[in-house]
């Protein structure tokens, strides 16, 4: 969180003409003012960091907003926050996040089960 209050500081000094009411946080120049990055050019900003940390993965916006997602889910257990946080107005939309907290609960009992099975045969 602190990453983004830095950013914001700088921001507010380099796009004079944004404030800190603005509802974007990445601005570009244009004219004398500021303006919200395109959906293109955030597309590239994620594709240039990715390649610049040589990550094998792809990596789009979508796939952070659904880790951002899916994080606060785990986190906070809250999905109306989430619903907020995320802009979505159906619960069934917003289930999506909790699948893998359920694959992580599937799997931590099914491992709990091969350790039982384990310390039997030991006996």
């Amino acid at each position: 969180m602190q990453d983004i209050k830095d950013y914001l500081a700088v921001r507010s000094e380099r796009y004079r003409g944004s404030n800190d009411d603005t509802a974007y946080v990445f601005l570009t120049r244009v004219n004398d003012g500021a303006t919200p990055l395109s959906n293109r050019a955030i597309e590239a900003l994620v594709k240039k960091y990715t390649k610049a940390f040589k990550s094998n993965k792809s990596m789009s916006p979508h796939k952070l907003r659904h880790t951002y997602g899916t994080n606060l889910m785990e986190q906070s257990g809250d999905i109306h926050l989430l619903m907020t946080q995320l802009g979505h107005t159906s619960t069934t939309t917003a289930a999506l996040y909790t699948i893998p907290e359920q694959e992580k609960a599937k799997k931590a009992a099914k491992q709990l089960g091969e350790r039982r099975v384990n310390f039997r045969e030991k006996d």
